[in-house]
């Protein structure tokens, strides 16, 4: 009775999986369609739009109120989805800081699926280059991290590229996990590898569950993956992703000390976005270095309830005289009461540079 209870079931997935797939192929033609429709009208314009994509995953989890599934699982299938109908149009090149197996390249695939090219680079200033000389479509950079604060290069290199745009923003979980290139027991590990932040965001675990070990400082955490697999007994400290593309054995999952570590990356390129209604802007704005400057900068946000997800401040490298101010705040450089706001501050005799304005990460 069981076996045809479960057999029923099957029937009724193999139904609905038809069903799945001749919609799937029904909205690629329409995909198609509409590529061929925005070739006419705009030849050198790229066919992802980042804003038209996020208004599809917010209506679709909008409407998986009673779903089985949680929300993170259908963004995953959606992205996917997405991901394997623009490639129909255009494979994405998309320039990230490598090696391959790092967190930037988790990130990548998080915010484009797999049906992209994945272009690993050496630095940060390398991601912006290739995207300035149209070498790539997109860059992914990291900006900041919850436990280790804000990635000044990337700050560096927007204030010094006037051609990039922010056009999205990519939040990760931080997840370590314990790998080794063979199997042995953890008290004749050798040493173990990792990025020195890694390292230093599983130090807890790492004296708690193993003691006294030597620490290897890397590159990366790809390095210490690769390093693990060429030598016996060795521990590393990588993401799940180095696990599967250097083939390691998995000791241990989610070794960090803290759960909530996550770091934010940004999506840069060189259009604008449009308004989703649900938006950021990054800018930097520019002041004297006189008493009351950051208040003339921030008034103007508090007067029309602008809220700020977050400000660096620091000398400006151009203008000793000057302080550079980094500023991340809700809604979109075309909304009415944010373009008074920056209007206020240039009034003031700052200078104020659009970074650009993207849709919330969702």
């Amino acid at each position: 009775m069981s076996k045809d209870n479960i057999k029923k079931y099957r029937d009724k997935i193999d139904l609905i999986d038809k069903k799945i797939l001749r919609l799937i192929q029904e909205r690629a033609s329409h995909a198609v369609s509409i590529g061929k429709l925005k070739s006419k009208i705009s030849p050198k314009s790229s066919f992802y739009k980042p804003d038209r994509e996020t208004k599809i995953l917010r209506n679709i989890i909008k409407s998986n109120e009673k779903g089985i599934l949680p929300d993170t699982k259908i963004r995953a299938i959606y992205k996917e989805l997405i991901s394997g109908c623009l490639s129909l149009e255009e494979v994405l090149k998309i320039a990230y800081l490598g090696p391959e197996g790092t967190h930037s390249e988790a990130a990548v695939h998080n915010q484009f699926g797999s049906q992209v090219e994945r272009m690993p680079s050496k630095t940060i200033d390398d991601v912006f280059f290739q995207v300035i000389h149209d070498e790539v479509n997109i860059g992914v950079v990291p900006v900041e991290n919850s436990s280790e604060g804000v990635i000044n290069t990337t700050l560096n290199c927007l204030a010094d590229s006037e051609d990039i745009n922010i056009i999205g923003e990519i939040y990760l979980d931080i997840d370590h996990q314990l790998a080794a290139g063979n199997k042995f027991d953890l008290k004749d590990a050798f040493a173990i590898a990792s990025h020195p932040q890694a390292l230093g965001q599983c130090s807890k675990w790492i004296e708690r569950n193993i003691g006294n070990i030597k620490r290897l400082e890397m590159p990366s955490s790809a390095a210490a993956a690769d390093y693990a697999r060429e030598n016996k007994n060795i521990l590393c400290i990588v993401n799940s992703m180095a696990i599967e593309k250097y083939k390691l054995k998995l000791i241990k999952q989610n070794i960090q000390d803290f759960s909530e570590n996550k770091t934010r990356f940004l999506v840069i390129g060189k259009h604008q976005i449009d308004a989703t209604g649900k938006d950021k802007t990054s800018m930097l704005i520019q002041t004297p270095n006189t008493p009351g400057s950051l208040m003339g900068v921030l008034k103007p946000f508090d007067n029309r309830k602008i809220n700020l997800s977050k400000i660096e401040t620091r000398p400006s490298r151009g203008n000793i005289n000057s302080h550079d101010f980094f500023i991340d705040c809700e809604g979109h450089i075309k909304d009415k009461k944010l373009s008074l706001a920056v209007k206020e501050i240039v009034e003031t005799g700052a200078i104020v540079r659009n970074f650009g304005s993207y849709p919330e990460y969702i």
